[in-house]
């Protein structure tokens, strides 16, 4: 009985089946061949008479010998149909096969002859049926089992093409052979198919096929009774015998399924799979009592992380609480760290000065090691990878260099399976609790601390709702001018220069091939070209890249693959598609580029600057990237668990607000220019001087405003960034300028003050604008104080 493993791709697990001889020919497609077929050694008996006049002596006196001997045996030139006959005459069959397989190859070729389309062989070299002696063997196919039931009608109408229509098929699907031996080490062969003595013989006149027809065959491989139509099963009979050859694969293979199984989910976590990866380990090395070890390590230890990662499957795993402790300073683990090398040991008994690693190793029945640093993409240590043997010595530099072929995989699967985990407990952090600013953590683990108090007494105690009373909000925006006018443009511009390659292409191949429907797109293509160059509207977007996704990418690939000559053409379109965006995307990347590199460089400074705040007084500070940056900062004594707050403090931060909001205005005004699309921002103050509280939402997991007086700070706050001056209708905010808007007298009075020190340490510019804001929705009777940066 033999194992059949045959790989399905539309599942993940190969379907492992256990067939007997006959059933695995049906189901590799063996039994379903309509074309007659006859095994006759008569093509092998022509190609030895021809040989008798070679040049090469050894060739011809061969080739004379051999016609000598087979002219003794008549039946072996007509077909065989009693097998009784190999046997009969094997002496003289053994001789023939020196043609084509020399003595001296026999006891290391993996070679046998078989009948036209069978699997079982009528002759095998020495070295084949050594491989096959008391080994359980394997038969691993990437088809799927249709492809086999088909294959051997296509594969015999291949070579019926390939010798009588011109074309140049590769028949011969893709089959592994896996054989394990008595120590559970697995060896793999690729099988290569010799169709060179089998000959097709015409039984009726060959009927003519075109090109079209042939190319309709080859593109639907399952329809074999269009195969039979076309070739049919009474013109054509095949004659002669194969040759398979096993070829060994065993170190490409071995490194393949390595690659395929460390990129699964949690190989290296699941003992089972861990498992698998270490016996594919000793087939690459062929080493069955190989012990492979793998951990998951930071170096140096001042990087180690708050949790572990799982992977921990060293060879002292059991015996060392932790490999890299300062203790085992000097050991081999340490040394690999340290230099980041490959450290082999030969002998781990010859080391002078062992620490207690090395001990452990000799201990746990290692003598000879190889141990490798695992390396992230950024450099650092995340690992170890090590082999070892109870031999001394059994490791040497040969498999050294082997070893260095897979470390690589292995740092690759561990810096996946860490990444893993710490998405995985990112995603707890996210569910069960917030990213907490340090200002309040103080606060959630108090109330944390008093719910763990209170379900002593009552197990159902819910947590207390987390409020800050009396807090002072400072609100700004640095906010893209005409963000939504540029990013129209960007995608205007994509979209018309899209359309009119696609213009180009289809013009080019109407002009090569006949294809309405591509007349047809062309003039839809045409008519959207007209409209988005005098108007772009909002929903054109998505009805042109519905349209290109739709229409005409399907249009274009059809006909690339319907006419070759037309491929250059369509290949040159689709380079200049963005893959991920299915369209042009040049314009709208730079635009996207330019608010990223903008925002980013706002939120450093304003990061940078707040954190200096912190050390004058913790406060709660919050910003979102836009179109720009917006930020929210609170601060009172309800924030603070040990100082004390004052006005002092209010008004040194809303003095340093508007220092902030100037020095960001000349860092866009120097920056702004050398993006890819230049960008401005015009800044803005909300000057609220009224204290309000602030609750943390848990079902949203943020802080809001707290109360039905309060909430109309928010709708304020979302409202202004749209205000207009009342006598001009112009907008409040402009580019290079920062806007104050406040409610009552006495807020402008106090914003007049700090704005007089900005002139005096020249900030701004001397020209303080003071403005009464027209109506919005809900709110009126607003003013503003307007101001010029200097410098910009």
């Amino acid at each position: 009985m033999e194992t059949a493993l045959v790989t399905n791709p539309h599942i993940k697990k190969p379907i492992q089946l256990k067939l007997k001889g006959r059933d695995l020919n049906q189901m590799l497609g063996i039994m379903h061949i309509p074309y007659p077929s006859t095994l006759c050694f008569e093509p092998l008996v022509e190609y030895i008479e021809e040989k008798q006049y070679s040049e090469d002596y050894a060739e011809a006196f061969l080739a004379k010998t051999l016609l000598e001997r087979i002219a003794l045996t008549p039946e072996l030139r007509g077909p065989i149909e009693d097998r009784g006959l190999l046997e009969q005459f094997k002496d003289t069959l053994q001789l023939m096969m020196l043609c084509f397989l020399p003595p001296a190859l026999r006891d290391t070729q993996l070679v046998k002859l078989s009948a036209p389309f069978e699997m079982d062989h009528i002759y095998s070299t020495p070295a084949m049926e050594k491989l096959k002696d008391g080994k359980e063997i394997q038969f691993e196919t990437n088809q799927s089992n249709s492809v086999f039931e088909c294959s051997a009608i296509t594969r015999a109408s291949s070579l019926i093409l390939n010798r009588f229509y011109g074309q140049n098929i590769d028949v011969d699907p893709s089959l592994t052979i896996s054989v394990t031996d008595k120590n559970g080490l697995v060896r793999f062969y690729k099988t290569i198919m010799d169709f060179q003595f089998l000959k097709i013989k015409l039984l009726k006149p060959l009927k003519p096929l075109s090109q079209e027809q042939i190319n309709e065959m080859l593109s639907n491989m399952y329809d074999t009774k269009l195969w039979l139509t076309h070739l049919p099963a009474d013109h054509f009979e095949f004659t002669g015998f194969t040759i398979g050859h096993l070829v060994d694969i065993t170190e490409e293979e071995s490194l393949s399924r390595l690659r395929y199984h460390l990129l699964e989910k949690n190989t290296l976590v699941d003992p089972t799979k861990l498992e698998h990866i270490r016996n594919l380990l000793r087939n690459y090395f062929g080493f069955p009592k190989l012990k492979v070890g793998i951990t998951a390590i930071d170096y140096p230890l001042e990087n180690t992380v708050a949790h572990q990662y799982k992977i921990r499957y060293d060879f002292l795993a059991d015996r060392e609480k932790m490999l890299l402790a300062p203790e085992n300073a000097g050991s081999i683990y340490e040394k690999v760290c340290k230099y980041r090398t490959i450290l082999l040991m030969e002998d781990l008994k010859e080391i002078k000065r062992p620490t207690a690693i090395e001990k452990d190793l000799l201990a746990a029945g290692i003598r000879s090691i190889i141990v490798a640093p695992l390396m992230s993409q950024q450099d650092k240590v995340i690992g170890l990878l090590e082999i070892g043997a109870a031999q001394p010595y059994a490791l040497h530099t040969f498999i050294e260099l082997k070893f260095k072929e897979v470390v690589g995989l292995f740092s690759m699967a561990v810096e996946r399976s860490r990444e893993e985990i710490d998405n995985k407990i990112e995603s707890i952090i996210r569910e069960q609790y917030t990213a907490l600013h340090p200002s309040v953590e103080w606060r959630f683990i108090e109330a944390s601390y008093n719910l763990l108090e209170a379900r002593e007494k009552d197990e159902n105690a819910t947590v207390e709702p987390i409020i800050f009373q009396d807090v002072y909000p400072l609100y700004g925006q640095a906010d893209i001018v005409s963000s939504s006018e540029k990013r129209n443009k960007a995608i205007q511009a994509d979209l018309l220069h899209n359309l009119q390659l696609v213009k180009e292409a289809i013009q080019k191949s109407t002009k090569l091939v006949t294809f309405p429907l591509a007349n047809q797109l062309l003039m839809k293509v045409e008519k959207d070209l007209d409209e988005l160059n005098h108007s772009f509207n909002s929903g054109d977007e998505s009805r042109i890249i519905e349209t290109l996704h739709d229409e005409i990418h399907p249009l274009l690939r059809q006909l690339g693959k319907t006419f070759e000559h037309i491929q250059p053409i369509t290949n040159q379109y689709f380079k200049q598609i963005d893959e991920q965006h299915g369209m042009v995307y040049l314009q709208r990347k730079n635009y996207e580029s330019s608010v990223s590199k903008l925002n980013n460089a706002i939120s450093s400074y304003l990061l940078q600057e707040e954190k200096k705040m912190q050390k004058v007084l913790p406060h709660y500070f919050e910003k979102y990237k836009t179109d720009g940056v917006e930020y929210d900062l609170y601060l009172g004594q309800s924030l603070l668990r040990k100082d004390c707050f004052s006005d002092l403090h209010l008004k040194n931060f809303r003095l340093w607000q508007l220092i902030n909001m100037t020095e960001v205005t000349r860092l866009v005004h120097k920056l702004g220019p050398k993006l890819p699309v230049p960008l401005e921002t015009a800044q803005l103050i909300f000057a609220y001087t009224s204290p309000l509280s602030i609750r943390f939402r848990m079902d949203e997991k943020q802080f809001d405003v707290d109360g039905a007086y309060n909430v109309r700070y928010e709708i304020l706050k979302k409202r202004i960034d749209k205000a207009t001056i009342e006598e001009t209708g112009e907008r409040l905010t402009v580019a290079g300028k920062i806007a104050i808007v406040y409610l009552q007298d006495k807020d402008k009075q106090e914003y007049l003050e700090y704005l007089e020190y900005l002139v005096h340490e020249g900030y701004i510019e001397d020209n303080i604008e003071s403005l009464n804001l027209g109506k919005l929705q809900g709110v009126q009777g607003l003013k503003a104080l307007r101001v010029t940066v200097k410098g910009v």
